[in-house]
C-alpha cells in the first residue's frame, strides 16, 4: 500500500468573498435575527431547534483515511487507551485534533472580524452574558 498526496485545495474565484459575506450575514444575523434574509432565520432556527448541537454531540467524521505515524508522550499514549479502550485510540485521536482545527479557524475568524470592526466592547460583552447566562 502506498500513501497519495492529497490534492491541493481548489479555491474557486470569488469563493472566499462568498464565505466572508455569509460569515458577515451570520453574524448579522445573530445580532438582529428579525432583519436576517428569510433563509438565515430559517438555518438558525434549525441549528438552535436541533438536540444533537445543544448537547454537545459531535458528528463522526467520515473520509477517507491516511495513515500516519504520530509521536506522543508514553503517559498520554497510555491515558489515552486506557480512556478509550482498544481499537479507538485512532478516532479519539482524530476527533481531538478536528476539535483543535475548529479551535483555530474561531480564532481566525475571531481575529479577522476584530481587525475589521474593532474589539468587542465590555456593554456587548456584558449583554451577551445576560443573554446567555449558562454559557
Amino acid at each position: 500500500m502506498t500513501a497519495e498526496p492529497l490534492p491541493p485545495p481548489s479555491t474557486p474565484e470569488g469563493e472566499g468573498e462568498a464565505t466572508l459575506h455569509l460569515i458577515s450575514e451570520l453574524a448579522s444575523a445573530l445580532n438582529d435575527p428579525e432583519s436576517a434574509p428569510p433563509e438565515i432565520r430559517a438555518a438558525l432556527a434549525r441549528l438552535l431547534a436541533d438536540p444533537s448541537a445543544r448537547s454537545g454531540r459531535r458528528l463522526r467524521l467520515v473520509s477517507r483515511a491516511r495513515k500516519v505515524s504520530v509521536s506522543m508522550p508514553e503517559d498520554l499514549t497510555a491515558a489515552v487507551q486506557q480512556r478509550v479502550g482498544r481499537g479507538e485510540f485512532s478516532q479519539y485521536v482524530t476527533e481531538a485534533v478536528a476539535r483543535q482545527l475548529e479551535l483555530d479557524l474561531l480564532a481566525e475568524l475571531s481575529a479577522l472580524l476584530e481587525a475589521e470592526h474593532g474589539p468587542i466592547s465590555d456593554e456587548a460583552l456584558d449583554e451577551a452574558r445576560r443573554s446567555w447566562p449558562d454559557v
